[in-house]
């Protein structure tokens, strides 16, 4: 996810967790730089913040280990900093600030499986 601060991404990552069924509070891992969290499925949630961050190979290596887990979702903010660790088949989501009620985000598929996403969530 990348936008303007205040974009929602935080909220969008909140709404994924709502839809897993994790009941956790889902906070900003900003100064933290990630948090996890555990759906009743067993899906594993992983929240990235690396706003602060202009490259890490050792994040890079957390992020890479997590992509490759069928059994985990990974959502990161101000990922633009690391496309290049990112996987080639993912949903990127533009998030903008229009005002304190409303906020706009922009769905964009690189692949076949984030694609389906998109489709998915046009129904």
């Amino acid at each position: 996810m990348v936008g303007d601060l205040g974009g929602g991404k935080t909220a969008l990552v909140k709404a994924v967790a709502k839809g897993l069924g994790i009941t956790q509070t889902v906070t900003s891992p900003t100064f933290n730089i990630h948090r996890g969290y555990e759906a009743p499925s067993g899906i594993q949630l992983e929240h990235f913040d690396l706003y602060r961050l202009s490259d890490d190979e050792i994040v890079a290596n957390e992020l890479k280990d997590r992509l490759e887990d069928p059994n985990t979702i990974v959502c990161t903010e101000w990922a633009n900093h690391f496309s290049g660790h990112m996987a080639e088949d993912r949903l990127m989501v533009e998030c903008h600030y229009i005002n304190d009620n409303e906020r706009t985000y922009e769905f964009t598929g690189t692949g076949p499986k984030s694609n389906k996403i998109i489709e998915e969530l046009q129904k």
